[in-house]
């Protein structure tokens, strides 16, 4: 009985009794990913008053970044110095701390390279691992695909959440966030 193929109706039969579990299956799966929805960003803090910035490897006024309006897609890194790193750097500290701001297009320049070389000998700069690398541009991924005209605002590891990612964007005019995990799918808060 066990050689004998079976006929053409009981296999029909197997795959009508499979077809609902398999569908049900399918639709869970992906409605896992459906049902997380963006949520409200919570409130942007206000940025001090007494941050020094560096743009380029150059002193910036604070007006200076407001007029470039700098898009993030030309932003090559930013560090932020507080403290004693800020202090031995340059020679110098304020409560709101540095911000250094380095563009894709002026990486390379004698400016930026010394800079860099003054708050190398302070404070390393680490970047992301390629675990995160590879989350960060799943993230940057699932973003276009499903939110096209969202502009990013961040991707980062989330905070006390190891493996989760945290977007913020704005869509429509209003500040959102999701998370996500390290394969770049979203989950829930």
């Amino acid at each position: 009985m066990l050689n004998k193929p079976a006929s053409r109706a009981s296999q029909l039969g197997r795959y009508l009794l499979a077809a609902p579990f398999m569908l049900a299956l399918a639709l869970g799966h992906s409605a896992a990913h459906a049902q997380v929805a963006p949520t409200p960003a919570p409130a942007q803090k206000p940025i001090p008053q007494d941050v020094v910035y560096y743009l380029d490897g150059q002193k910036a006024d604070k007006s200076v970044l407001d007029k470039t309006k700098l898009d993030p897609e030309t932003i090559s890194y930013m560090q932020v110095l507080k403290g004693e790193q800020q202090q031995q750097i340059f020679g110098t500290s304020s409560a709101g701390g540095t911000v250094v701001v380095t563009t894709k297009a002026n990486a390379n320049s004698p400016a930026v390279l010394a800079l860099n070389k003054r708050i190398a000998a302070v404070a390393p700069m680490v970047g992301p691992t390629p675990e995160q690398s590879a989350a960060i541009a799943a993230v940057q991924a699932y973003m276009t695909k499903n939110y096209p005209a969202a502009k990013m605002e961040m991707v980062a590891p989330a905070k006390n959440q190891p493996g989760r990612y945290h977007t913020i964007f704005e869509q429509d005019g209003k500040r959102m966030q999701l998370f996500f995990d390290g394969q770049g799918n979203p989950v829930k808060e």
